[in-house]
């Protein structure tokens, strides 16, 4: 899957005045942050979801990068996206815990 062919788009971010960092979370709703950094990875949450959701095959880099937005998320009170990036990233660990062989 290309970029070009994404549905989805970063949610939008904004620089208040005073040099404050927010992010819109749902329309209407904005949320502060304490860096630039912090903004834009969850502004990039919904593109990283989407990427995640088609992902089939094991990729540890995808896995640390849901981890790291799955941290973020945490850090600012959005509990139930972060757990679901935070499972995402066990998917694409790849390394077999989840599977349970039967004899």
């Amino acid at each position: 899957m290309g970029a070009t062919n994404s549905s989805e788009k970063p949610l939008p971010l904004r620089r208040t005045e005073d040099g404050v960092w927010e992010v819109e979370t749902p329309p209407g709703k904005w949320t502060k942050c304490e860096t630039e950094s912090d903004a834009r990875t969850i502004s990039n949450a919904p593109l990283l979801e989407e990427k995640a959701c088609y992902g089939t095959c094991p990729d540890q880099t995808l896995a640390a990068e849901l981890r790291a937005t799955a941290d973020i998320l945490e850090k600012y009170g959005f509990g139930w996206h972060s757990r679901f990036f935070r499972s995402r990233a066990e998917d694409m660990r790849g390394d077999g815990s989840d599977v349970v062989i039967v004899q």
